[in-house]
């Protein structure tokens, strides 16, 4: 009796707590609905559920469905506007008390944190919103009906004999990693080029090599910064690149994380030490890096099929050739974009196609081939002037960097099963 008591208590608090921070950012919004309106509403809404009986819980929402009615009537009353965010926001508050009511806390925590955020930032969401092209909300709305339309028709099962073709995961990474290189291109377009870090690590998240293409070709132009500037830059950008590697490997793969941990970690320390030591020394202004935006339909179905023709091809040659032909598959493939070829070992991986340790040398190799491949448009664009050697050596260090890495890895992974 103590246990369920205690129970219902915990209950009724924490369904209490989350009416109150919403209540508070709606007084401090200067509503009229505040902290005792959504405090009430949600525990009436927990209440409903600890009496076992359905249709209380039917009756907290319409006594919520209520107090939005009179609220919005005293509103409009006094020559004001409906509140309608206010209404949701409360209608969303009951709901939580009642999901807490049913012990279901992740979910009431979760879409309480959600509409807190929404709330507390909508100021910035509408500046933001205003600066966003036709194009873009154009690319994202595709982004979304990709992920929400096409996904559910694709079969959640492996399609071929050995188990590699797996359409559903590989239009997962298709949208999740079309998601995150738009989204940082809006990020860089909005905030414009305020200084060269923006440019490099922002750039490097979208395209590292359409990045560094700009940055080294913008001291050829007359009257263009002097060479030592877009150094940082390039540094920056491969550390976006280095980062978001190992971000997209510890999502989809987080078993052969601790295999990469090591080697990725020592060359995003070497390309950071490089990139502050060369913001130092430079001054000058960043160009404005001329990105075209990373989505689009044919953008997501190129992606898609590069994704799946490497996830073919690496499966096929670590079948036949063993590991050494999964490594060269992912250095050359990094060559052409390291992400996908990231996305391609840790997706084999996590289907047991190929080992977690083998998989995440494939980052790290795929991670090389791409800085190796950032220096032909350095070349081009940098020649006779002492970048391009400073880049090359950079590339050398961080290359060395991951060698170092796997020599110690042996040691370094001991070190992680004695700590867990």
């Amino acid at each position: 009796m103590e246990i369920v008591m205690l129970e219902a208590a915990e209950r009724i608090a924490l369904a209490t707590a989350l009416g109150l921070v919403v209540g508070l950012e709606r007084l401090r919004a200067g509503k009229e609905a505040g902290i005792r309106t959504f405090s009430l509403t949600a525990m009436a809404g927990c209440l409903s559920q600890l009496t076992g009986q359905p249709v209380y819980g039917i009756l907290a929402l319409a006594l919520t469905g209520i107090v939005i009615a009179v609220t919005n009537a005293h509103a409009l009353s006094r020559g004001q506007g409906p509140e309608l965010t206010t209404s949701a926001a409360l209608t969303v508050t009951s709901f939580a008390g009642i999901l807490v009511g049913q012990g279901q806390l992740f979910a009431a925590v979760m879409s309480t944190i959600v509409v807190l955020l929404l709330l507390a930032w909508k100021d910035e969401m509408v500046g933001f919103s205003r600066h966003l092209t036709r194009e873009e909300v154009h690319a994202a709305i595709t982004l979304l009906l990709l992920g929400l339309v096409i996904l559910p028709l694709l079969p959640p099962r492996p399609v071929d004999p050995w188990g590699i073709l797996h359409p559903r995961q590989v239009w997962i990474m298709v949208v999740l990693i079309s998601g995150i290189g738009f989204g940082n291109y809006v990020l860089l377009r909005r905030y414009g080029t305020r200084g060269i870090a923006y440019v490099g690590f922002l750039g490097g998240l979208v395209n590292s090599t359409a990045t560094v293409a700009e940055l080294t070709a913008s001291v050829r132009r007359e009257g263009g910064p002097p060479p030592d500037y877009a150094f940082p830059g390039i540094m920056l950008a491969k550390t976006a690149m280095y980062l978001r590697n190992g971000i997209i490997l510890g999502l989809f793969a987080p078993e052969a994380l601790p295999v990469g941990l090591l080697p990725v970690g020592l060359m995003l320390a070497v390309s950071v030490t490089l990139a502050v030591r060369g913001l130092r020394r430079t001054a000058a202004e960043p160009p404005e890096v001329h990105l075209q935006s990373p989505f689009s339909l044919r953008a997501a179905l190129e992606f898609g099929l590069y994704f799946l023709a490497l996830t073919v091809l690496a499966g096929a040659a670590q079948r036949v050739l063993g590991n050494t032909g999964f490594y060269a598959v992912s250095f050359l493939g990094g060559m052409v974009s390291s992400s996908t070829t990231t996305a391609t070992a840790a997706a084999l991986a996590r289907q047991g196609a190929v080992p977690t340790a083998v998989a995440g040398l494939g980052v790290i190799l795929s991670s090389i081939g791409s800085a190796v491949a950032l220096l032909p448009p350095v070349a081009r664009a940098a020649r006779g002037t002492p970048l391009f050697r400073r880049a090359a050596g950079a590339t050398a260090l961080t290359s060395a960097a991951a060698v170092a890495g796997l020599a110690l890895n042996p040691w370094f992974l001991q070190l992680l099963r004695l700590w867990r």
